[in-house]
């Protein structure tokens, strides 16, 4: 892989000018803006880098392969890539075009995969682009095909020259009747006016509410009223008696705006069967009773919301430092806390939907008694991961990749809660069990001959190497020290979820 890296990143410099790798960057879906760096050595290095991270390298030889062949040919010593681009298909009343600035990749990915499970096909960047196949050509085919174009609308969307040429073709299309316009009110925004001519769908703190009146216009239905009491929907996650779809197995803290996932009761495999006696347990068959847990760790707007209305100060703050993991080291850096999670020249106003972090086990858990939560114990953090089978990882047993987790400094941070479903989530659907942050959880660390001082945490963080994701795997941690590598997740029984 590194010859190949090394071969493509010769090409780009010798064959592009910084505006020809502009144009390619726009051709595959890439913002050129965003990559580091002000050279066009730097910058094809970050977009080859980039590409690999997101498993989408044969794009880039398809597209350099059409562009410059001949050279192409010459210097990989192999004809380039045949374009897999598909034929033109008739408008498709069941497809859905998602339109989204690359900022809320993460949202759109997990609504993506909603409406799937819903049986909806779903046009969307860059997954839907065909190697070889250039930026323009796919977003033409992508409209030519669609009977819905959904907008995410939030400040990105509003700002990105993309997003915003793409909108302005799908209201026309709506003015010759092929297609139809949501706009989806995700955040707070200053929209061109024309969008706001049309009826939206509001995302804003209710996922799944959005997510329910959404199926509802897309299956020509008046959205039913939200129940007051989560208790009166059906148990089972189905379709009700007008066929319209419920989240039974999914439900929003009402205070929190948390969505939390049921676990059902019954046995499953717990630990590991060669175990790491510093960090893993024996391998044995649990009983739990069903609970609920987070689908994704607490976030740094959900844990604002704590604050804001509490006026909470963590131990952080208290203290007036907080251990973060920076140029491969260990620091206590001063005022870092879970606003400035790398210090004080540092901020979460891009991060808002990141995982919080440098909140220690007593942050974690003030947050858990406001919400009406509490915090996971192992044996739950550990089933919600595994599922009753005793898989290795959330998503299975093969081994940690690129596009399945956050892990091995591959994005230097944090990334977006839900950045990597479905691929990476549990066989409940839950998010980021696996790399991101360590959580913490209620239990106490034990090991024979030790005190319980500490708490466990579990799951592996961003710099984590791939062993520390495995799902057995444990680390004690002192219940005040509080770090950038560390967040945590809710859970509850069903009669204290707050629902």
């Amino acid at each position: 892989m590194a010859d190949d890296r090394t071969t493509l990143l010769h090409f780009l410099v010798q064959h592009y000018t910084l505006d020809g790798l502009k144009t390619l960057c726009f051709n595959l879906f890439v913002d050129f803006e965003n990559l580091s760096g002000d050279t066009k050595n730097a910058k094809a290095r970050e977009l080859i880098l980039q590409l690999e991270r997101a498993g989408r390298l044969s794009d880039l030889e398809a597209a350099l392969g059409r562009e410059q062949p001949r050279a192409y040919q010459r210097e990989f010593t192999k004809a380039p890539p045949v374009p897999r681009i598909p034929p033109r298909r008739n408008r498709d009343a069941n497809q859905v075009f998602v339109s989204h600035a690359h900022e809320d990749d993460a949202f759109a990915r997990r609504l993506s995969a909603d409406l799937q499970a819903e049986g909806w096909s779903v046009w969307i960047a860059p997954d839907s682009i065909q190697p070889g196949e250039t930026w323009v050509e796919a977003i033409n085919r992508g409209l030519e095909e669609s009977g819905y174009y959904l907008l995410v609308q939030t400040p990105a969307a509003a700002a990105s020259p993309w997003v915003v040429t793409e909108t302005n073709v799908a209201i026309s299309l709506e003015h010759q009747r092929l297609m139809r316009f949501i706009p989806l009110d995700v955040a707070p925004s200053r929209p061109p006016p024309l969008w706001t001519a049309y009826q939206n769908v509001s995302f804003r703190d209710n996922y799944l509410r959005g997510l329910e009146h959404l199926l509802a216009r897309l299956n020509g239905r008046p959205p039913r009223p939200w129940p007051s009491n989560g208790n009166d929907r059906p148990n089972g996650q189905g379709a009700d008696k007008t066929g319209e779809r419920t989240f039974a197995d999914r439900r929003l803290n009402q205070r929190a705006r948390v969505e939390l996932i049921r676990i059902p009761a019954g046995n499953f495999i717990f630990g590991a069967p060669n175990p790491d006696p510093e960090h893993e347990l024996a391998r044995r068959t649990i009983h739990l009773h069903e609970y609920w847990i987070g689908g994704q760790p607490v976030t740094n707007a959900q844990f604002a919301r704590f604050v804001e209305a509490t006026h909470y100060q963590t131990t952080a703050e208290d203290t007036g430092f907080a251990r973060v993991w920076a140029a491969g080291r260990w620091s206590d850096v001063e005022r870092a806390y879970w606003r400035r999670p790398e210090g004080p020249r540092s901020s979460i106003d891009e991060r808002l939907h990141h995982p919080v972090v440098c909140v220690s086990w007593y942050d974690a858990q003030a947050y858990c008694e406001w919400a009406g939560l509490r915090l996971p114990a192992e044996k739950e953090w550990e089933k919600a991961a595994r599922g009753a089978e005793g898989r290795l990882y959330p998503w299975g047993n093969e081994l940690a990749a690129a596009h399945r987790a956050n892990f091995a400094m591959r994005h230097g941070t944090t990334t977006a809660v839900g950045q990597f479903s479905p691929a990476g989530d549990s066989p409940y659907g839950v998010a980021d069990l696996a790399g991101n942050v360590w959580e913490w959880t209620a239990s106490w660390f034990d090991a024979p001959g030790r005190p319980q001082r500490s708490r466990v945490a579990r799951g592996g963080a961003w710099p984590s190497d791939a062993d520390n994701l495995r799902a057995t795997y444990r680390v004690d941690v002192d219940p005040q020290l509080r770090f950038n590598t560390l967040g945590f997740r809710v859970s509850a029984h069903l009669g204290d979820a707050g629902f």
